[in-house]
């Protein structure tokens, strides 16, 4: 049985997720953090409901109740001062940035997320009675003993969403922000992408043993892997392969510099067949473009991909003049994107056109 006092914050880790808890890598989706006051998690509870049922004398002849149930964790966040990119990862408001592209500060907006999220991690302290284990072996002298091994204290809320800022008061005193939001379940954060357990006798960090399972909102335990440390805002974040399954990776990679540059995702698109006319469609994200004509320049290209709202304008940027190479770019930029396809179907002439999608370079790749 594991007894371990919750002392202290550590560190805290946010990192970007879906709605139902699948980290979402790419180029700012993790930071780390100490400078928050507090954190504090309520459930939210179903009340209990009395059955009863009288009979014609007015008894009761039955009497029963059901039990009360929790639907989600409400988390209050109360940070030191403003972490913009905190505040753009949970609220989803825009970064203002300096002339050099720093981020200096953000503006809200009306609407509130509910399609993504922000997964919680919080280290703490056990207090100095649960520190200090009884040696049971001289193993402790040497080898992984002879490392700092500390328990802690690790929190774990897979999804956070709905996240809404508290009242800003500026006085003579310090001022203090609050985050607050709801939990959701996490099955897709599966065993997480990070190492925050031990998986041997080494004290090797390895990942979640176990994964999430369906309805579960809040994870806790006692570690002796050490927290990350603070990072300069938000960072890349890579994930394990394979993620999920029998075969997932019981240890997570390294993480990326936080200044680190990843590759931007190059898709060719090429026509077989050597069409004379016609034209052909791309689809992408499930969203497909009109028509293209089958000797369209690279601008026609990029237009048509930019009407896809699973795009966006500025996000691609089409070069050649068939095939045409596809690299997207701006909000696309550095993450790995799913592959095109392409139909044929309009084009004519030649022998049995038809439209091919390779990737020539993948995105999210760092060196």
């Amino acid at each position: 049985m594991a007894n371990f006092a919750v002392v202290k914050g550590k560190r805290l880790r946010a990192t970007l997720v879906d709605a139902c808890g699948m980290p979402l890598a790419g180029p700012r989706s993790r930071l780390v953090t100490s400078g928050f006051v507090t954190l504090k998690a309520s459930p939210v509870m179903r009340d209990a409901d009395d059955i009863e049922q009288t009979n014609a004398e007015g008894r009761v002849c039955v009497a029963d109740r059901t039990p009360p149930e929790r639907k989600w964790w409400a988390l209050s966040i109360e940070l030191c001062g403003v972490d913009t990119d905190l505040f753009n990862m949970l609220l989803d408001w825009e970064v203002v940035t300096s002339w050099d592209g720093k981020p200096i500060g953000f503006s809200d907006q009306k609407e509130v997320p509910s399609d993504t999220g922000v997964a919680i991690e919080l280290w703490s302290g056990v207090g100095s009675d649960d520190a200090c284990d009884v040696p049971t072996t001289d193993d402790i002298l040497v080898g992984a003993g002879g490392d700092l091994v500390l328990p802690y204290g690790y929190l774990l809320w897979p999804v956070l969403k709905e996240a809404q800022v508290g009242d800003v008061e500026i006085g003579s005193k310090a001022s203090t922000f609050t985050l607050s939001g709801i939990t959701a379940a996490g099955t897709r954060w599966g065993r997480g992408p990070y190492n925050v357990m031990p998986t041997d006798v080494d004290n090797t960090p390895g990942r979640l043993l176990t994964a999430i399972k369906q309805g579960q909102h809040f994870r806790s335990f006692r570690t002796t892997i050490a927290p990350p440390d603070v990072t300069d805002g938000a960072c890349p974040l890579v994930l394990p392969s394979p993620y999920y399954g029998a075969t997932a990776a019981a240890i997570a990679p390294d993480q990326p510099d936080c200044d680190a540059v990843a590759s931007n995702e190059i898709q060719t698109v090429a026509l077989t067949g050597s069409p004379t006319g016609g034209t052909f469609t791309l689809t992408f994200s499930g969203q497909t473009t009109a028509n293209i004509a089958y000797n369209a320049a690279a601008a026609a290209v990029e237009s048509a991909l930019e009407a896809l709202s699973t795009i966006g304008t500025g996000n691609i940027a089409v070069t050649g003049s068939g095939p045409w190479a596809c690299e997207f770019v701006g909000d696309l930029a550095g993450v790995n994107q799913p592959l095109m396809t392409g139909s044929g179907a309009g084009l004519t002439g030649g022998t049995s056109p038809s439209v091919t999608v390779t990737e020539t370079q993948a995105g999210g790749v760092y060196s």
